[in-house]
Order: C-alpha cells, then structure tokens, then sequence
C-alpha cells in the first residue's frame, strides 16, 4: 500500500536535543518498541499518541520538560496575556451570581497562570480544584501559584488525583481535549487505520484493518457529510464519550466551559482538509511528523465540536452553545479591560496590550480557530456570551 502522502517528513530540519533529552527519549523509545514487538509488530497511532504524551514518567506530559511559555514548546492563551483569564473570571461571576456555585474546577492547568489570573480577579471564590495527570506540572502549578498569590488565596487551591464526587461548580477546560490520543485513518478504496511500526532504526507508518468501532465511527461521518474522497487522511477521537460520561457522572450542578482549537463537523471531514489535523510542536517548531523525538514534543489533533457536544449531549449535558473564542472574550469585556489597564500604561505596555488583544481574538491568529463550547447539568442559567451574534460575534 501507498502511505498517504506529508507522512515523510525527510529534511525536516529542527532544533536538535541535548544529551540529556536523548537519553530521556530513548528511553521511551525502548518502551515503546517492546510493546510494538508483544503486539506482533504494529500498534495502532492511537496508542502510540498514549505513550509519547502520557507513559508514566517518560511521556510528554509526565515528564520534566518545560512544555509551556517562551522556554517551553508552546504558549497558551493564559500565557499570552492575563486579560485571557480576566474575562474567564467575569464569566464566572456572572454565572455565580445565577446561583452556581463558587467553586471551579480546572483541567490540565499548565503553567497554572489560569488559576492564577481567576483567583486574582475572583477574591470571593470558595475553592479552585485542579485536576493534572502530572505529577511535574502539579509541582511546578504550586511552585508559580505560592509565590504569586496571597496565602489565602492559595489555600483555596487544591490538588486532585481524580474527578471528585458530586461537584457543583464551574469545569473549566482550556486545550486540553486537543491532547487526547486519536485514531488515523487513510481511505484507499476501503478505510484503513495507520499504526506504527519499529525497522530496527526508527518508527514507521504500516496499515491494517480498522476495528469495528473505528469503522462504524468513520462511516456514520460519510453518511452524516457524504463520502469521502480517495487518499484521504483524517483523525478520529474515540476518547470524548467517555470522558463526558465520568465528567457528567461527577457533577451534579455545574457548567461545562472547553475551550480548545478546532472546528465544526463540515469542516474538519471537509473533502479539501485530506491531510488531517494532526501537529507537532517542539521548541516553538510546529510540524507533522508525530513519530520523531518521542517524549519531547506535544503531539496534538483539532476537535471536532459536532462529536465534542453530541458526546456530551449523550451524556447527560445540556448544550449551551459554540461560539469563537473572540465572541467569548469580547463578550466577557475583553476590549473594556484592555482599554482600562492601557489608560494606566505608558506606551511599551500599550503595544504589547493591543497585541495581546490581536493574538487572542483576530481572526488568522486564535480568534476564530479557536472556540468555546460550553454545557450544563441540573443548573437552568442564562450565558449571553455563547448565543452567536451576541457583541463581537
């Protein structure tokens, strides 16, 4: 069979790592080959996306490396700017004052400058959950956190090694989703799914029959959007049923916020889009071989939000509603809070306000890529800024 074509990514030129992190790697790599040789030969790309990101102690995720910010692999909204997490905080006070409870629960927090900005602008908040498979990220959350945040406010912080039980609150989400493992089919006449393989020096693409929930997952699509074209690539998650069903099973009343780049069902399967969505970032480099440097490279797809909420709908979640993130900023006084602070700023910090604003919210950078979908469970509420046409839709 003929792979599909962008897999060979010979002359890729990028930053080389150090000693210390091909030792790190390589280690992961000796790993992943003895699955691949237990499993016959070939493991499927989705649990290989596992392992690069989340083997424990050698995965991406679960690893010592800065991920995030200029020193890391990639910057986050939070990073790019405070007012990010400003408009977060006035959406959830918003949403308190409609009787949810002050409390929230964060995903993947990063860096932890989310918490921090929301805190910051929310000093009533009850409690802020974090919720990280990290075991690094959480030591370095606490690290930022103590030192940036009155003793009193850190105290409301805590660390959870799972989903808690009967959570009323607010769930916050920011790129978290887009780190979950996927399938990766190519159409060939039939559908295949691609897996990876070991030739004794590097990991290859090989095919082999997808299973049944693959298939019936991919045809359901063509029917749904018609049938797509031949040689084409694309991804699917498989992953977002049951992650709404635990996370809908731990709520009781509480608001559902993700926030993550992608795009809606039409346009993710769209005929043009034969490559899939698939990319890799290491040291600020983004690019499409999620084979090299496993380890130490965030490896990511784009979410399809038609599954995300359909997934969340099953569930047990009512839909409140997809917008971009720049109708939810600018909704949430995005351009009010940065027209205030730069009234008080001298002219650098006035420029690098405005292009906070641009990065955030125009369309080519992460205004419209970038979306929000948010849900609820038992708390019939009001929430203007995810009804499109809403102020800055």
């Amino acid at each position: 069979m003929d792979l599909p074509s962008g897999l060979d990514m010979s002359g890729l030129e990028l930053p080389q790592p150090d000693d210390d992190a091909i030792e790190y790697s390589t280690r992961l790599v000796a790993a992943m080959v003895e699955r691949i040789e237990r499993n016959g030969g070939l493991i499927g790309f989705d649990e290989f996306m596992h392992m690069a990101l989340y083997e424990p102690g050698l995965g991406y995720y679960s690893g010592n490396a800065i991920k995030f910010g200029a020193f890391g692999d990639f910057v986050t909204a939070p990073e790019i700017s405070p007012l990010f997490g400003n408009c977060l905080a006035r959406q959830a006070e918003g949403l308190i004052a409609q009787g949810c409870a002050g409390r929230i629960l964060e995903f993947g927090a990063g860096s932890g400058k989310l918490c921090g900005q929301i805190l910051n602008s929310l000093p009533n908040l009850e409690q802020y959950l974090i919720l990280d498979l990290s075991a690094e990220l959480k030591q370095r959350q606490q690290y930022y956190l103590r030192n940036i945040l009155h003793a009193d406010q850190f105290d409301k912080i805590e660390w959870l090694s799972g989903l808690p039980e009967n959570f009323d609150g607010i769930v916050v989400a920011n790129e978290v989703l887009d780190a979950m493992p996927v399938h990766m089919l190519f159409k060939q006449r039939e559908w295949l799914e691609l897996g990876v393989g070991y030739d004794g020096k590097r990991f290859d693409w090989r095919s082999f029959a997808p299973g049944e929930q693959v298939l019936a997952a991919i045809r359901e699509i063509e029917a749904r959007l018609g049938d797509l074209p031949q040689d084409y690539r694309c991804e699917l998650n498989l992953n977002l049923k049951p992650w709404f069903s635990a996370l809908v099973q731990s709520c009781r009343r509480a608001v559902v916020i993700i926030i993550d780049y992608g795009y809606e069902q039409s346009e993710y399967y769209h005929p043009a889009r034969n490559r899939g969505t698939l990319d890799c970032y290491y040291q600020h480099h983004v690019h499409f071989d999620p084979l090299i440097f496993p380890g130490l490279q965030d490896i990511t797809a784009f979410i399809d939000f038609d599954a995300c909420a359909d997934a969340a709908e099953a569930s047990g979640f009512d839909i409140l509603g997809l917008v971009t993130q720049r109708q939810f900023l600018v909704a949430n006084g995005l351009l009010e809070d940065a027209q205030r602070q730069s009234e008080n700023g001298d002219t650098h910090e006035q420029l690098a306000l405005s292009q906070q604003v641009k990065t955030l919210t125009m369309p080519d950078e992460m205004g419209r890529i970038f979306k929000v979908l948010a849900m609820q469970k038992n708390l019939p509420l009001d929430m203007p800024a995810m009804q499109r046409g809403s102020p800055g839709g």
